[in-house]
């Protein structure tokens, strides 16, 4: 079966007569530098009858100081999703990876959303993101075409539930990624080759997790059924705002999430709307050195986890684990996991991987699997780890809250593909056990009294780098 990756960029649906000639309209303004990380609403109307919208953006200096990016909503409006509003009219989001975008009933731009247009005020959105002291002068195109319209976009969504008769409801270990980007964002992977990639790699799952667009998410069926029909294929948002960036993952068909709130306030009412979904909130790289993509609030309170392993370790991810075992001896019970980040070559999806123990092979699974911390995390293909605690009669496993004392509990490791490298227990008291362990091989021991948690790492022995990460088994 062959899959069209996507459609040309073309500025009108072609058609053999035209209804009536384009119309164009040419904007101008300026950007002061005060503006840098808001956004800009530029109105323009769209008239009855208007079978296509093309945008093209041209700014000063761009790539010299200024960055501009870009997105448009529709006649619904701009108006900021929220507790009470939740109609929301974006009809796509590009950043600052392409400076052109078409819209018509049938197909889009990647990142864009087809469908109706629907005549009355819309908005192209601009986002300064950087700004030389004389400010930004822009300039948009835009053209609406009239030709007649003969096919219509129709969504073909990936299955995200293979128990359809219970088969898998027992739990089971599942390797997965969280976070990737395609060509559907600023990734230069398109869906198929990110869906290949992740069989290649042994992975069961996957997340697509574009910026601020869903449109990934709705044509990936066709993909999963050409190249993958048993790799569950889940949906996922990285929502990417002026305050840093997080993964909405385990959405609705169609679901977006707002990224444009200012405050803590606006971070929790997005939250809010991916939790009504029944998906889960993690934090994305918080430590990353680029403007904007790390964390810039103090509120660690509202997302379900953290990615404590962004791609290929390194420092920021270090200081990641350090974030996170400080809010583990608070007594915050969130979750660590690892996501590629992969957008394009060499980078690849499964590096890291995460592992979680999913009760059934499908998207509510894996988010209950996350939301309980039951996951680990291990460098790529050929790495696994086994780690539970025996204390009395109970054999507790990741994740797992044990109502017990860690007086005479005994912790057991077994890892295969990380031979020979440094094993480290790690507890609310801090470090307190390393070893060379041996693939295949269970090392056993005994932890010490009143512990609160123990986890444990998997350090290279050369550089330090981390192998594998496991989430805590508390002691309540």
């Amino acid at each position: 079966m062959k899959v069209t990756t996507f459609l040309p960029l073309v500025a009108a649906l072609v058609a053999s007569v035209s209804a009536r000639d384009p119309v164009t309209l040419n904007l101008t303004g300026h950007i002061d530098p005060s503006q840098v990380m808001s956004f800009v609403y530029v109105p323009f109307q769209v008239e009855p009858e208007t079978t296509s919208v093309y945008v093209l953006q041209n700014y000063s200096l761009k790539g010299k100081g200024n960055a501009l990016d870009l997105g448009v909503f529709d006649q619904r409006g701009y108006q900021l999703m929220n507790g009470v509003n939740d109609t929301f009219g974006s009809r796509g989001w590009s950043g600052g990876f392409r400076n052109n975008f078409t819209i018509t009933p049938s197909w889009a731009t990647p990142g864009y959303n087809p469908g109706a247009i629907e005549p009355g005020t819309w908005n192209v959105v601009l986002g300064p993101y950087q700004s030389v002291p004389a400010g930004i002068d822009w300039q948009l195109q835009v053209v609406m075409g009239f030709d007649p319209v003969d096919t219509y976009f129709s969504p073909t969504f990936a299955q995200v539930d293979f128990d359809t008769v219970g088969q898998f409801e027992q739990q089971e270990w599942l390797r997965g990624d969280f976070h990737m980007h395609t060509v559907y964002s600023d990734g230069k992977y398109t869906p198929d080759e990110q869906i290949q990639h992740a069989v290649a790699q042994d992975l069961n799952f996957i997340f697509f997790s574009d910026h601020n667009t869903d449109t990934s998410n709705n044509i990936i069926g066709a993909y999963q059924q050409a190249f993958a029909p048993d790799l569950l294929i889940c949906r996922a948002i990285e929502v990417t705002t002026r305050h840093g960036h997080w993964q909405a993952a385990g959405l609705d068909r169609e679901q977006l999430i707002d990224w444009r709130y200012q405050d803590v306030a606006g971070f929790v009412d997005a939250t809010q709307q991916v939790h009504r979904a029944g998906g889960f909130v993690s934090v994305n790289h918080p430590f990353a050195a680029c403007p904007a993509c790390n964390w810039g609030f103090d509120d660690w309170d509202h997302n379900d986890a953290i990615e404590v392993w962004n791609a290929n370790f390194d420092s920021s991810d270090q200081q990641s684990i350090q974030k996170w075992h400080e809010l583990l001896v608070a007594g915050k019970f969130t979750a660590a996991i690892g996501g590629s980040d992969s957008h394009s070559p060499p980078s690849m999806n499964g590096v890291p991987t995460t592992v979680v123990n999913a009760r059934g092979r499908k998207q509510s699974a894996i988010v209950a699997a996350v939301k309980n911390a039951h996951a680990y995390i291990v460098e790529g293909p050929g790495k696994s780890m086994i780690f539970n605690v025996k204390v009395k009669n109970t054999v507790a496993q990741i994740g797992d809250k044990v109502h017990e004392s860690s007086s005479g509990a005994q912790a057991f490791l077994t890892v295969e593909g990380m031979s020979g490298q440094k094993a480290c227990f790690i507890s609310d008291k801090g470090y307190f056990y390393n070893t060379t362990i041996t693939d295949g091989k269970v090392l056993q021991h005994q932890l010490p009294r009143s512990l609160k948690f123990v986890r444990v790492e998997v350090r290279n022995v050369t550089d330090d780098s981390a192998l594998g990460l496991a989430n805590p088994i508390w002691f309540l």
